[in-house]
């Protein structure tokens, strides 16, 4: 079985050591890398539950990575816990943010198997052993300074480098935010709808004076009932216009017949 051409880290540690001839070596416990180039250089592993022994493997010993098994080869070099105490590392160190705030812990990397280049590291903002955490990527290009425990980015929050795994508390917030992104949508579609609405239904048809219009405002004038005459039309004047309206002196002159003028 080839391996893989990129490999997690965790995933090493997690797997048994065993060699060629399948004697037992124990399980991964710490990886030996070297921080200023960003490089793995191989893992430990511990043979026994009790004591200080400890097995270092190169990466490139690594042969074949099965499930929960690491096929090794040749012989591993032989060290105590106190000496990998000493050796730089940048995993569980804490990454802070270019305005000194902690964002997180650095938990994990994804290495090259051949190289051992570490193409990306994997940041964690609370425990890591909790279920369901989320991951963030982190670029060794993004890392400003490295120190024994402290690794300073050029960030401002997580949420500024690229998710790689959603844990269950980024998923419902994810969730709520898509939820209420699509219950604004229907809140604004609502709002305009019921706004054309108003629009096509506020101004009733108006009557510019049909046949019944005037009956109606006549009827409005005078209700059942009422005693009140019809105002006069103006057009009702016409039929005496003032240059044509007989005078009253006139009529008497001529209908009195004590005021003829040849009398």
């Amino acid at each position: 079985m080839t391996l893989p051409q990129e490999l997690v880290v965790s995933t090493l540690l997690r797997a048994r050591v065993q060699d060629d001839q399948g004697a037992d070596h124990g399980v991964g416990h710490q990886v030996w890398m070297h921080p200023p180039t960003h490089r793995v250089l191989g893992w430990a592993s511990r043979p026994t539950s009790f004591g200080p022994t400890r097995s270092v493997w190169r990466l490139n010993q690594l042969r074949h990575l099965q499930e929960d098994v690491a096929v090794v080869s040749e012989t591993p070099a032989r060290t105590q816990q106190s000496t990998l105490d000493l050796l730089p590392t940048l995993m569980d160190a804490h990454l802070y943010g270019h305005d000194g705030l902690v964002l997180g812990r650095v938990v994990d990397a994804v290495v090259n198997t051949k190289t051992g280049a570490i193409g990306h590291y994997l940041v964690a903002r609370s425990d890591p052993r909790l279920p369901g955490a989320s991951r963030w990527r982190l670029q060794p290009n993004a890392i400003l300074d490295q120190q024994p425990g402290r690794v300073v980015a050029v960030v401002g929050a997580l949420d500024d480098l690229p998710l790689a795994r959603a844990g269950l508390r980024t998923q419902a917030l994810q969730a709520g935010q898509r939820w209420r992104e699509r219950f604004q949508d229907t809140t604004v579609q609502a709002g305009r709808r019921l706004e054309d609405w108003l629009h096509d239904h506020a101004s009733l048809p108006r009557d510019h004076g049909g046949p019944g219009a005037r009956g109606r405002r006549e009827d409005m004038a005078n209700p059942p009932g009422s005693d009140r005459r019809p105002e006069r039309e103006v057009w009702d004047e016409w039929e005496h216009p003032p240059h044509r309206r007989p005078s009253p002196h006139r009529d008497r002159e001529i209908h009195d017949p004590d005021q003829e003028p040849w009398l």
